[in-house]
């Protein structure tokens, strides 16, 4: 980790042995009202399951909370006994941020409550919705609020660290559509974040991941979406790949906001519904693009044109999806619950030949259901400035993702290993920074960095230490809290 130079109070978590578990209980009891679950429960396995096979762990108890009183009760408990507290919503962290051994967990599971205000453009969804959940609800409206591309995944800890996806080039990234949210901070109090209202906080909150408390609300922006959208698929084989990215990392600069673009380097290309039986389990290149206009509207057309003339393909279509259940869940197969997840993501300054290069040479190698995807930012991302908030390095103009699935334990190490040393020969032609969503437990290191480096760290853990000074909520991508004063003294 890059030393921010200040020093940093952290106090020691306790995990839950049968006296501590009981005295917690005890205190819950009074006033909790959803289910307690310890691992003598019944449905203690499945309560701790997430989606990532990887991760294994079994927390002491989890507190299934049911509304934001439950989440402060459990809150207050945990900071009297000195209790380790992870935050479940989704379970979708791929770092394993869900559940901490032997401590308590607090699981917004049952709190999925979606409302939506059609007339003012407006969502409210409690912390432990799926994105899924705010798509069914806003599509019969013609609404949509910029989410992420996998419909299983928690709303509350994508939208806390950005939260970027289809709509991210048109509309900003999540974070940038909060209108409000209501937040239980350390201490147990309830706390309603806007603009105007505690404007730290909400600063803290839009990308700062879960370092300054539990959002058990979120009011956010919906955008009008027209009739479903035209969607493109280019398909290539590995000879016609590296061409293809070429052309078009020289075509994306000229793209207006509303085309939307994921391109990625497939291992073994699954049954998709426009993927052909023949073309099925080859080593692919897909060029997938979106266009959030009419399906008939002039300019949707030539861009759509456009991209499916670039390169080389052995197959091209164009459809039509709505939006919320059908492009937001067009990616979910592949990314199924259970599968062991191994991800590792990249800054790129420019979609270089060196890096395509290098691309190409690891999709030869990797997994059958390896993949690395090829993310174009910019638009609305870069109309927010750096310090707008927590969100560190919005001028990227390309993410890449490498994510690595399998379901034998026995190649843990092999594909561990294999993806360091790719990473390794990438690492000097990416630009600086991480996305925090896709850091994995290994990558300590880079915490900083993903937070925008030490001047925006150092603020936000002054933040820290403002709303959670004894970092009651660690169990994170973490920032811990600098008091002002140790600061003060370290220069």
């Amino acid at each position: 980790m890059i030393d921010t130079g200040v020093n940093r109070t952290v106090v020691a978590a306790r995990a839950l042995d049968e006296t501590l578990r009981a005295q917690l209980v005890i205190d819950l009891s009074s006033g909790f009202k959803g289910p307690l679950i310890h691992p003598d429960s019944a449905g203690y396995d499945v309560a701790r399951a997430v989606w990532n096979g990887l991760i294994d762990k079994h927390p002491g108890l989890i507190a299934r909370c049911v509304d934001t009183k439950d989440v402060v009760i459990a809150v207050n408990a945990a900071r009297r006994l000195g209790v380790a507290v992870a935050v479940r919503g989704g379970g979708h962290s791929v770092a394993g941020k869900s559940h901490v051994d032997g401590g308590l967990t607090i699981d917004l599971s049952l709190m999925r409550r979606v409302q939506v205000d059609v007339a003012q453009h407006v969502v409210h969804a409690e912390g432990g919705c799926l994105l899924k959940d705010l798509d069914e609800a806003t599509e019969p409206h013609g609404l949509a609020v910029p989410l992420g591309t996998v419909s299983e995944t928690g709303l509350g800890g994508l939208a806390l660290g950005g939260g970027a996806g289809w709509l991210t080039r048109k509309h900003g990234l999540t974070c940038d559509n909060f209108h409000s949210v209501e937040v239980v901070t350390a201490n147990g109090e309830i706390v309603e974040a806007s603009p105007e209202r505690h404007p730290s906080l909400f600063w803290a909150l839009r990308g700062g991941s879960g370092n300054f408390g539990i959002v058990t609300r979120f009011t956010l922006r919906a955008h009008r979406l027209g009739p479903p959208m035209r969607i493109g698929v280019s398909l290539y084989r590995p000879e016609d790949a590296a061409q293809a990215l070429g052309e078009y990392a020289a075509l994306a600069p000229t793209l207006p906001r509303i085309v939307g673009w994921h391109g990625a380097l497939k291992r073994h290309m699954p049954p998709l519904p426009f993927v052909p039986d023949h073309l099925v389990g080859e080593r692919l290149l897909m060029l997938f693009s979106m266009w959030l206009a009419d399906a008939g509207d002039p300019e949707s057309v030539k861009y759509a044109e456009r991209l499916c003339r670039t390169g080389n393909p052995c197959l091209t279509t164009m459809t039509v999806l709505p939006f919320g259940t059908g492009m937001q869940k067009a990616l979910d197969p592949e990314f199924a619950d259970g599968h062991r997840y191994y991800t590792k993501q990249f800054h790129l300054g420019a979609l270089s030949t060196e890096i395509v290069r290098l691309l190409v040479d690891f999709w030869a190698t990797m997994p059958m259901r390896g993949e690395a995807q090829i993310i174009q930012l910019g638009g609305a991302m870069t109309d927010v400035p750096e310090d707008g908030s927590a969100f560190a390095n919005r001028a990227v103009p390309w993410w890449l993702n490498v994510v690595l699935h399998w379901d034998d334990a026995a190649c843990d190490d092999a594909y561990f290993d294999q993806t360091c040393e790719f990473a390794v020969k990438l690492t000097p032609h990416v630009a600086p920074g991480a996305y925090i969503n896709s850091l994995n437990a290994d990558e300590a290191d880079r915490v900083v960095d993903a937070y925008g480096g030490p001047q925006k760290y150092t603020r936000l853990g002054r933040l820290k230490a403002r709303y959670d000074p004894h970092n009651l909520f660690r169990i994170n991508h973490n920032i811990e809290p600098v008091h002002l004063s140790t600061a003060a003294g370290s220069r």
